[in-house]
């Protein structure tokens, strides 16, 4: 496993409409690993393998993480926020903040009222506290506008566990381009496009960009789902899914039956685990957009179970981001032209 890029890209700022920093440190990772490299003004990087291969596989997932955003300098030097993707309001008080300022980072707490425990909070309930007395004060360190993220960082667990913010989605990020490696270091043929989409969180818009200007024959969305075994999940809900249990396959509405079945099967020549879940309807990921992209795509979502969704420290297992590469990297070897994925064939 790569541990220094799977470090930087959880220890990175990409609060959702401010990727760009990150997408400049993936650019610098992936030039020597791909055979082109496209973005686009909306802020997607695509990592291309053999761009003149007519048949285009598109590995998908999203670089943006939720956080806040400053709203409103408070004429105390408070500052109030609002939200970027769904945050949970309730687990921000108390904590360290880091705002990403024009000219630097600056550290922030959280503000705790005691009233706070007694009601269920909104974002408009928080405000970030950064020492300073005035607004005046305030504006010499951050204006309204800036992104705000918890002040946590990527940490090893037992059990080959992993914590850290935003592994939704830049965990996965990191399981498409490391398939794409992989996949080339095999000899992989085909049109491969690892895309690291931005707004996922909050809009959608980069999956649709993409899928519309490379118009892929397959597309993979790589994305997170709820861990069954966290406390207050239940796996009547979806499926029973474990850390540990390998990538997570979706049975959906929108999800290729035939490119879902080629998953399993390649999973089990491969010995590689994995589990399944089901969701009717939207996925509320990059799915949804890719699959209705250009004249329509074939698409599958491929999921790493996670505990903590949305928290300030979420919970993953490195064997699963091991095991999910390996699935990628298997899929994109064995797909091609030839793959019959048409439903109406026996």
């Amino acid at each position: 496993m790569n541990q220094e890029f799977f470090h930087t890209l959880l220890d990175s700022m990409s609060v959702s409409g401010h990727e760009i920093p990150l997408q400049k440190k993936i650019i610098a990772e992936m030039n020597p690993h791909c055979d082109e490299i496209r973005t686009d003004y909306t802020g997607n990087v695509i990592s291309i393998l053999n761009p003149d291969a007519p048949f285009k596989v598109m590995l998908a997932a999203h670089i943006d993480e939720i956080g806040l955003v400053v709203t409103h300098i408070q004429e105390n030097g408070l500052l109030r926020v609002g939200k970027a993707g769904g945050v949970r309001p309730m687990t921000y008080p108390g904590h360290q903040v880091t705002i990403h300022g024009e000219n630097g980072s600056v550290c922030g707490v959280v503000a705790y009222d005691a009233e706070m425990p007694k009601k269920e909070l909104k974002v408009t309930d928080l405000c970030v506290d950064i020492g300073a007395k005035t607004a005046e004060e305030a504006k010499k360190y951050v204006q309204p506008g800036d992104p705000v993220h918890p002040n946590v960082h990527p940490q090893q667990m037992p059990c080959n566990f992993f914590t850290a913010r935003g592994i939704d989605d830049r965990g996965c990020a990191y399981i498409i381009l490391e398939a794409l490696k992989r996949a080339r270091a095999r000899g992989c043929d085909i049109g491969v496009y690892a895309v690291t989409t931005v707004g996922e969180e909050t809009t959608g818009r980069g999956a649709y960009w993409c899928g519309s200007r490379v118009r892929p024959d397959v597309a993979i969305a790589v994305d997170v789902t709820f861990a069954s075994d966290a406390p207050g999940q239940d796996p009547k809900t979806s499926g029973d899914v474990r850390l540990g249990g390998g990538p997570v396959l979706c049975n959906s509405s929108i999800g290729s039956r035939k490119l879902n079945a080629l998953l399993k099967s390649l999973a089990a020549e491969k010995n590689i685990p994995f589990q399944v879940e089901t969701y009717m309807g939207d996925t509320c990921t990059d799915a949804d957009q890719l699959h209705r992209t250009g004249d329509g795509v074939v698409t599958a979502l491929v999921s790493l179970p996670l505990r903590y969704m949305h928290c300030p420290s979420e919970v993953c297992s490195l064997d699963d981001v091991e095991n999910s590469v390996a699935l990628l990297t298997e899929l994109l070897c064995a797909i091609g032209p030839d793959t019959d994925l048409d439903p109406f064939h026996d």
